[in-house]
């Protein structure tokens, strides 16, 4: 066998190795039944925001999304809009958080700034990482004391997400 073959077949076996143990990692961010980390986030006004701070003892469904992302369903987040106004007497809030940069001026921006919730800014992505977030959109619901109840990993029309939702609202 030649030495370059060699050298190739444990590299091979060097990258698969490294490739396993890497994905065994332990921390795969919030789990359920685990409470919400303290935070803090800007909002659109550059305001620090601090999570789960002032939005203590509230219900939250934390949406985490992307103007660019094109799996993010911005009608959603108008549809947000609608749990919010059927249920914020039962003390739901829903937050919107931008992952990115992103300008102020875009139009695709301007068109949530009627939404009466709090919408955050995440550029950096560490409050996505820290709860584990591996995909564009993903949403997590949070009880009154700050406990992740519930995570959806991708798109979900508003009917499932008002379905679980209720639960964590009744308790």
């Amino acid at each position: 066998m030649s030495r370059a073959l060699i050298v190739l077949c444990n590299l091979i076996a060097y990258v698969l190795v490294i490739t396993v143990f890497c994905g065994c990692s332990k921390h795969q961010g919030l789990q359920t039944g685990e409470a919400m980390p303290a935070f803090e986030l800007t909002d659109l006004s550059g305001k620090q925001q601090a999570i789960p701070g002032i939005f203590k003892g509230k219900v939250m469904l934390l949406r985490f999304w992307a103007l660019d992302c094109d799996f993010c369903s911005k009608e959603n987040l108008v549809a947000f809009e609608t749990l919010f106004q059927k249920y914020q007497n039962l003390g739901f809030l829903p937050i919107a958080i931008i992952e990115g940069r992103f300008d102020l001026g875009d139009e695709r921006l301007k068109k949530l700034t009627s939404l009466n919730y709090p919408m955050l800014n995440d550029d950096h992505s560490r409050l996505a990482k820290k709860l584990g977030v591996i995909a564009l959109p993903t949403t997590f619901i949070f009880d009154a004391q700050g406990v992740l109840r519930d995570k959806i990993t991708g798109e979900a029309d508003i009917e499932a997400f008002e379905k679980r939702l209720i639960p964590v609202l009744d308790k």
